[in-house]
């Protein structure tokens, strides 16, 4: 193991032990469980436009290049988010065993629901934010929050 990762676990662990460790989960996370990454949910739209969302780097602004393409109106996109989003697949192996982390807190960009229904699976009370308002308010007894 290479001496920079195993200084990472090491100074990880001691993070954990503390509750201090936090985890942050992009889209790849939930790959496996069947979901699309950020690429495969705005390829349509990318295609609409002649773009190869390969190329891409920011697809925050290539989704709001197809809204402005598409005279404001939000349908495709929204469309997208709502195809994309749809299965209640179960969380994988891989959300499974974060959830048996000691780990309070879990940051992430997926809009679907795998992180907290593994969480609660392990038997956790989960505080969710997902808008600005919700900071100032925590549920009493969480054992995590994201």
């Amino acid at each position: 193991m290479k001496p920079h990762i195993k200084s990472f676990i090491v100074d990880y662990l001691a993070e954990m032990i503390e509750g201090n460790a936090a985890i942050f989960a992009g889209a790849g996370l939930s790959v496996p469980a069947g979901y699309v990454d950020w690429q495969a949910l705005l390829r349509p739209l990318s295609e609409e436009l002649g773009l190869k969302i390969d190329l891409e780097s920011d697809l925050i602004t290539l989704a709001q290049f197809h809204v402005n393409w598409s005279g404001q109106n939000r349908h495709a996109l929204h469309k997208q988010l709502i195809e994309a989003l749809s299965p209640d697949n179960p969380p994988t192996t891989n959300h499974k065993l974060l959830a048996q982390l000691p780990i309070r807190t879990f940051w992430t960009t997926n809009y679907d629901k795998l992180v907290e229904n593994a969480l609660k699976a392990n038997g956790k009370i989960v505080d969710v934010k997902s808008a600005l308002p919700q900071l100032a308010i925590t549920r009493p007894g969480r054992d995590a929050a994201g």
